[in-house]
Order: structure tokens, then sequence, then C-alpha cells
């Protein structure tokens, strides 16, 4: 077998040949074990002729976090399968369902081959075929005629996360896309997604990277998995536990679901779904309680030992009458418990943490007094009553943080789909800050793909050439409905034109109506993506774009291993598919910009990789080609985060002077919410609130192993064994309400409904409905899994909360 990087030899009659007919050689060929891999003849198609596979290297770049490396296997033009391809460190090769339906994807039958107007009612899938010249004429006219009418933010750009590659995709903020962005001056619209979570614990450390590589799994000596699925969302990693827990490490995962990554614990903890928060500070609470907090750690590694005065803003040494030097800010001043007197943090390793209430005539308490007033009200027993997690459990989990060290705490993105996620992964993450088990060998909490992102320092200039005015306003999701209403909070500049790019808002935004109510204000829409989704059934104009493996690039971001990976163009474009940096390009020549616009893709490439951080790696893109994956952790993949913070002390914080906020347009903030941990309910889910009196079934979008996001619902291969939406139900409460295994049920709220068929598991909690929350609407019997929850976001955290929702279940 030949391994290949290059042209594939394509013959476009053998390509057209064997892709017309989705289930002939593309597929099944496609499937086949590799000692069995065969072709068609195009001249006797009954005729097997024995034909050698090239390989190609392809990375799956959606957004699971995972950043497999594959093997295209190309034979006469065409891709019959992948397989998991050798990284440098074998211990990352890994192929998931996902990854290994390529082929399905590639010639789905509702792949996007040419570009297309809309000639029906939007939403009706009417389209015509049109050239790529009226395509983009069509496009950068409305475009320009909307700017000058509104000006540039009267369009916007809203970008996903369904292509992350270094040129091609979206690479929050470093690829082609964002030089688009600002070069035209658009309004920007994001996702506002999975921000909860790394919102809350910023809180604590300022956004630093506090999770160990994967390669230091090993020295742990007991792993918790904490609102993590690895058994469905990151199956990349799963083997690294498995395989530590087989070795005799203990395994803990909490987790509302009795599911895969459950059934191999050692100690399950069944929280109740939205009450992790609660279930951290009865944590927190018996390790105080117990004196299983090192003075030490209060006095030198928190900010426990801050002085609080009545307005929430800290004592600084200017309140002891010590002017800053000219230019800087006064540092934060502690009491020093030898001499009684105000010094600066860093002089002293022995400050008064506790019952100070004046220094200097001015009413103070320290925040470790007023840390400690919100932990004392969730003993183990209360925080039971609120977490549904037995005081029995609550307690053996402090013990465990406290004496079976190291313990590594895997914390990924489960309970982002909450309003109060971030107050439930403050207090979450001060738990192993608080017991010594961060900056320690086999220690480490958070995302697994949160220590990659913090080597990627590209040159931010590629982003931005001369003379471009950079992106204009930021548009939150909630908004989105108001700025194409009239403008967003009195700017009076209306939202009228939208250029939507690796993203499909229309299946994965909450609240469906609303979604459809923003898009149906639009003067005018693009949409760029490979396949004919829900949200390009709304397009004016639909473009079609290349698949990952029709053009080159580089896997950049968000990956649970140290690589950047190459992927070549092992195959031409299907029909007339072209690369999104195409794409970009056209429309930005038909803007006037073309002079702004790189010559090429590899040039783009080349500048974004031409930083002195890469350069000191020794990675450009003509070694990435050469070398297929290169680490950004040389000689370190065992790396082990640092005990130290982001924030202006370096310590972990357990009180914040200044409220944070995520999104600009808020209004109405109760401050009280957020300067210390506690335990706030979610908006729509929680127990003793009137909505889930009316309401008493909650539900969960769960994450899906056959599909990331709606990625993977146009595959053929996929719907073989999973054809589509069920819902999930309690046995007990499928006979309660006379429900059997395949009725259609109907879920329903103030916001919508939708209608699937009933699968009753044992494994789903009472009260609660379980359903992937990735299909597009025609999968479902009637309305949409979307349209059941809330587009609102938490007061100062920019979140789509999918599973912040509760409903009423019937039989339909």
């Amino acid at each position: 077998m030949t391994e290949l990087i290059g042209s594939s030899g394509f013959s476009r009659r053998n390509f057209i040949k064997g892709a017309a007919v989705f289930g002939t050689a593309g597929v099944l060929a496609g499937c086949k074990p590799k000692t069995d891999d065969k072709t068609i003849d195009d001249d006797t198609p009954h005729e097997i002729v024995p034909s050698p596979d090239v390989l190609y290297p392809g990375a799956c770049s959606g957004n699971c976090g995972g950043g497999c490396w594959l093997n295209v296997h190309v034979r006469d033009g065409q891709v019959v399968r992948t397989s998991a391809r050798d990284f440098p460190n074998t211990a990352y090769n890994r192929i998931c369902p996902r990854g290994a339906t390529h082929v399905g994807r590639i010639y789905s039958a509702k792949r996007l081959l040419y570009p297309m107007k809309r000639v029906g009612a939007r939403g009706s899938g009417q389209f015509e075929r049109i050239s790529w010249d009226e395509a983009i004429s069509t496009v950068t006219s409305n475009w320009k005629s909307i700017t000058e009418k509104y000006g540039p933010q009267g369009f916007g750009i809203e970008w996903g996360s369904g292509n992350y590659q270094l040129v091609h995709g979206t690479c929050n903020g470093v690829s082609a896309l964002w030089r688009l962005m600002n070069m035209t001056g658009a309004s920007e619209v994001p996702l506002d997604v999975d921000a909860g979570v790394g919102f809350g614990t910023s809180h604590a450390h300022g956004g630093a990277s506090t999770v160990n590589g994967p390669m230091d799994i090993p020295n742990a000596k007991t792993i918790i998995s904490w609102g993590c699925n690895p058994g469905n969302a990151l199956p990349q990693i799963f083997h690294f536990f498995l395989e530590r827990k087989d070795a005799g490490v203990k395994y803990i995962v909490i987790d509302p679901l009795f599911d895969a990554n459950a059934s191999r614990a050692d100690m399950w903890v069944p929280v109740q779904a939205g009450t992790d928060g609660a279930l951290a500070l009865g944590i927190l609470n018996e390790l105080f309680k117990n004196n299983w907090v090192a003075e030490d750690v209060i006095k030198n590694q928190t900010n426990c030992p801050f002085l609080v005065k009545a307005d929430g803003t800290y004592v600084r040494m200017v309140d002891a009458g010590v002017a800053p030097a000219e230019g800087e800010t006064s540092p934060i001043a502690l009491l020093d418990a030898d001499t009684k007197q105000l010094v600066p943090f860093s002089e002293t390793t022995n400050p008064v943490y506790t019952g100070v209430s004046n220094v200097n005539g001015i009413p103070v308490r320290t925040a470790y007094d007023i840390f400690m007033e919100s932990v004392s009200k969730y003993p183990a027993e209360e925080a039971s009553k609120l977490c549904g997690v037995s005081v029995a459990d609550i307690k053996e989990l402090a013990r465990i943080y406290h004496e079976d060290g190291p313990v590594r705490t895997e914390m990924m993105l489960g309970m982002n789909h909450y309003r109060n996620a971030h107050y439930a992964s403050w207090p979450m993450v001060l738990i192993p800050a608080l017991t010594g088990n961060i900056g320690v060998k086999g220690g480490g909490c958070g995302m697994l793909e949160e220590y990659l992102p913090q080597l990627i320092l590209p040159n931010y200039g590629a982003l931005s050439p001369a003379g471009a005015p950079g992106p204009g306003r930021h548009i939150p999701v909630p908004n989105l409905l108001e700025a194409t209403q009239g403008g967003l909070q009195g700017d009076g500049i209306p939202l009228k034109g939208l250029f939507i790019h690796g993203s499909n808002p229309a299946s994965t935004f909450a609240e469906h109506d609303n979604t459809m109510a923003w898009m149906n204000n639009l003067d005018f829409l693009v949409v760029s993506d490979m396949y004919m989704t829900e949200t390009m059934s709304m397009a004016d104009i639909a473009l079609p774009a290349a698949h990952w493996f029709e053009k080159e690039d580089v896997s950049y971001l968000f990956s649970t291993h140290p690589y950047l990976s190459w992927n070549a163009k092992a195959i031409e474009p299907q029909g007339e598919a072209k690369p999104d940096f195409e794409i970009l390009g056209l429309i930005a020549k038909g803007l006037g910009l073309g002079d702004m616009w790189p010559k090429s893709a590899r040039d783009y490439m080349n500048e974004v990789l031409g930083s002195d951080a890469f350069a000191a790696m020794g990675i450009t893109a003509d070694a990435l080609e050469a070398q297929g994956a290169m680490t950004l952790r040389p000689g370190s993949e065992d790396y082990v985060a640092a005990n130290t913070t982001n924030l202006e002390t370096g310590r972990w914080y357990v009180y914040q002077e200044t409220v944070m906020k995520s999104y600009y347009y808020y209004t109405n903030i109760d401050e009280s919410l957020e300067h210390v941990p506690q335990f706030v309910e979610g908006t729509f889910m929680g127990q003793h609130t009137e909505h889930r009196a009316k309401y008493p079934f909650h539900t969960i979008g769960e994450k899906m192993r056959t599909h990331t996001h709606s990625q993977w619902s146009e595959c053929a291969l996929v719907r073989e064994y999973e054809a589509g939406p069920v819902a999930r139900i309690n046995p007990n409460d499928a006979a309660e309400l006379g429900i059997k295994e395949g009725d259609n049920v109907k879920l329903s709220n103030e916001f919508g409904h939708v209608v699937m068929k009933a699968a009753l598991s044992a494994s789903v909690p009472p009260k609660t409905i379980v359903s992937g929350r990735s299909w597009n609407k025609e999968d479902f019997i009637d309305g949409h899994f979307a349209a059941i929850c809330s587009i609102g976001f938490n007061q100062v955290c920019a979140n789509q909360a999918f599973n912040d929702a509760s409903v009423t279940l019937e039989k339909a």
C-alpha cells in the first residue's frame, strides 16, 4: 500500500460515474475491510477489478474536541473509506463512528453540488441552479446595497464551529473568515454557546489553563468525570481513563444519567441535572468543616485574606496613605498578622484572613469570611436536598479530594447548557484548587482541550490587512430579533443581510420560533455549507462548500491531543463546490476589496503561521506538509498545569471584586449573585419554581456519539443505525401516562413543542426526558426539539441554555 501526499490522479468521468449512485462504490466499498477493497471498472460495471488505495492525511475538523487524524483512502479519484492514521505518539490514534463514515458525508444525497438561488418561500426548499458568477454577483450586489443604505454593520457574518481548520474554517479568530469580517466591518453574530463553564472557572483563575495533558493521566490516583460524557462525546480520550481504571485507579462519574461512561465507573454519583453547584458547595462545606484545606493555601494561594470594603472593592495600599507610582495601580493590601499593619499582598506570608471588621477606620470584611458565609449554607445535609446526592456520597467525595490524590477532575461542557452554569463551575474548580490537586502530576481540573489553545500564538496581523476597519458591532443571539426589527439597543442600524458560515442556527439555536422570526426579517440571507441543512433551506443564495478532504488545510484548534495536523487535498471537490477560502475571496473581490485578499490559501496559511512562536518550534506550512503532524508541546506531552492564575495576584479567587460580564447588552443585574460562589437554580427546570410545577418533565439534549452538533445528520451510513430522534423516558413515567415503546409523544411548553417516537429506558431519571439535540426540523414528526428551550441568557453570561427547559409530556 503506497502512502502519498498530493495529486490524487482524479478522473472526472470515473468520479461522476462512481459517485452517481449513493450506496455503490462510494459507500459499500468504503464499508468493507481493507483486504476486501474493490472498485468498479468504468466499462464493465459488474467486473471486480483490484485497485490499490492511495492514502492521504486528513483531519476530522468539526468541533467535537477530538481532532482525530485520519487516513483518507482514495481509489480512482474517489474516497472509499477512512481509517486511523498514526500520530507521532500513537497513543492518540483514534477514529470514532463519525470519522469512520466520511464516505457517506462526501457522497451524501444532501450534498450541495452547485450554487443555488431560492425560487420559493423561505424554508420551502425550492431552489434553482445558477452559475458561480450569478451567485457571487447576487451576493455582493445585495451586500453593497444594504451597506450603502445602513452602513457596514447593516450586513452581518454569523459563524459556527462546523469547521475548525486554520484557513477555510472559523477557528476562533484565526481563519480567513475573520479577515473578511475585518475587511468589511460587518456585524459579528457568534454562537454564544458552551460559555458558562469557562466563564465561571475564570472567576477563580482568570482563564488560566488548569488541566494537565493527557499523557499525565497515568499519574492520577483518582479520576473524576464531572459534567463530561467521553463515551459519547470524546471517545478519543475515553480509553485513557479506562486504561487507568483497569490499572487500579479509581474512576468516579458524576452525571444524572446512567450511560456508557457511568457503567464503567467505580462510583457513580447521580446528581440531579442542573444542581452541580449545590453538590460542589456541599463538598466545600465538608472540606472546611473537617479542616481539610491547609491554612497556608488559604493565606498564600487564595484571595481569602483580601479585605473587602462596604462597596465591594478591595482595600489597596492607597487606603493606607501610600500613593502608587506614576502610571501604576495601587497594590492590594493585606493585614499582616505579625505587624498588624497593611502591606502589599506580595510582602507577607502571614496575613490575617478572618475576623477583621475595620482597618484605618474603614469598615471591611475578609473575602474568606464572605466566602464562608456562603459555603456555610450548604452542609452536606442541605446540599443533598438540593442536588439529590446522598449525604454519604457528598462526604465521601470530600474525603477523596483530601486523601485519595492526586485527583484529576475531567470537567467538560455538560453543565454549559444551563443558565446557572457559571455559578456551578466556580465552586467546582475551587475544590481541587484548595485541596492541592492542581499544579501536581496526576492532578489538574478542567476541559482536556483547554490546554492546547494556550500555545496557539499565530500572526494576528494576517487577520487585519492595512486599511481594514475591523469588525463591526457584536450581536448576541437573544438580540438578533431586535437587531433585524430596527436596530440593536436603539442604535438605529437594522441587521438586514447575513452571511452564515460553518453554522446551522435553524437547527441548533434555542427557541426555534425566534430563529425563524429573525431569519424571515432579513432582506437577504446567504449560506455557505456542504449540505442542504435546515438553515440552507432559508437562504436566498446557497453556496456549495468543499468537504475537508477536498482542500488543503491544517487542523488547528480544540483538540484532545497537542498536534497541528496536516489535511491534504485528497480528491477534487464534488460538483462545483469550492473551498471556503476561494468562496470568501470571490466575495471580497466582488465587494471591491480584492487588493486586501491573499493570493492563495497557502499564502494565507504562511501568514498566520509566520509568528515568532511557531518559528521557534519550527512549524511552517512546508514542515507540516512534510511531517504530517507536529506537536505544540515538544518534549512535554506530560504537561502539568501550573498552580497559579491569570488574575492580578496569581492567586485563586473565592470572591470577585468587579462583576464580570461576557456580553454587552444587559439590564437589571443582581450583583449579589455574582461576587461569591453560591447555588442558583436554573430558570426553567428548578425543583421549586412555578414553571416546573406547570411543566413537570425536565429535558436533556444529549451529546450524540453519531453527530457533532447537527453534522452527520445528513449521512445515510449513520442513519442506518440511528435513523432519527427519539424521546427516552423512564419506564415508570411512561406507564403512568400510558406510553409504550414506539408511541408518538408530544413535549410542549410556552415556547413550542416537538413530537417524536418514545423509547423507554431505565437509565433515565424520573421526570426526565433525554433526546439527541442534533436533528433538523424534517426529522421530527412535528415541531422541533430546539423549540422547547428559551433563547434568554443568564444576566451576565452569553450562553444558550439548551437544557434549562421543562415540558409537559403526553401521548400524541
